[in-house]
């Protein structure tokens, strides 16, 4: 009976965790694992709010770094022969000097002689806008190598009787204005298409602006150069020389 009893003992259950002193290894590992786990502890409002300021201005500076602050806003592209620049108002005054403006047309017609007149195109009958008073035209020749018509009046017309024609010969990068008001710089640009005694292409501010068909191009001392036409897509001016030639056929 003796051993019967020393067979039914049981050892005794293991002291809980918070009654003992030591720990085993693997409840250090899991101890230190929760803690791992646990969340940052939230921000104060003051420490959010000076954080945000702070990357705000590392932002800004790092922009102001990298703008290039010299540089230009656009770049225009380059074509050959033509200048693209940016556009400008079309002038409002054209009736000074010996160009006159036809009623009712963004057009010209330039005066030479008292009762005769020129513009570029094939017209018809016109009036122009003379002194302020209207002044019936008839066309009494048309070029059609030029482009270039001849107007009379028929009565006597107080204006400027001869054009002031300049003795330059058209040369590329020649610098010329275009307009009564001699507002609108070009240079003559490369002939590569055209008879350059019939046709001269521009290039520059000439190009972005509706000018009036007719205008006067002048050289640097206003004399005229040109009349001022387009021509199959090409914007330039027939030479006066060429229109002298024309009227002398008709003298």
């Amino acid at each position: 009976m003796a051993d019967d009893d020393e067979r039914l003992t049981t050892a005794p259950a293991p002291l809980p965790r918070h009654e003992r002193a030591w720990r085993h290894p693997s409840e250090i590992g899991q101890q230190r694992r929760a803690n791992s786990r646990r969340p940052a502890p939230p921000l104060s409002p003051f420490v959010t709010l000076l954080l945000g300021v702070l990357g705000l201005g590392v932002i800004a500076g790092l922009v102001a770094l990298v703008m290039p602050r010299e540089a230009p806003r656009e770049v225009l592209p380059v074509v050959r022969n033509v200048a693209i620049t940016t556009p400008l108002a079309p002038s409002a005054d054209v009736t000074a000097g010996s160009a006159f403006p036809t009623v009712g047309g963004n057009r010209l017609v330039l005066a030479a002689g008292n009762d005769v007149f020129v513009t570029t195109g094939n017209g018809d009958a016109t009036i122009a806008n003379v002194g302020g008073r209207p002044v019936p035209l008839r066309v009494v020749e048309f070029d059609e190598k030029l482009g270039i018509s001849v107007l009379r009046a028929d009565e006597r017309v107080d204006v400027q009787a001869e054009f002031e024609t300049s003795p330059m010969t058209p040369s590329v990068g020649s610098r010329v204005t275009v307009g009564s008001n001699e507002t609108l710089e070009a240079s003559i640009a490369v002939s590569v298409i055209f008879d350059a005694a019939t046709f001269v292409p521009l290039a520059g501010d000439v190009l972005a602006v509706d000018v009036p068909e007719s205008s006067p191009v002048k050289d640097a001392q206003g004399r005229l150069v040109g009349v001022y036409t387009s021509r199959n897509g090409a914007t330039g001016f027939v030479p006066i020389a060429a229109v002298n030639e024309l009227l002398s056929r008709l003298r």
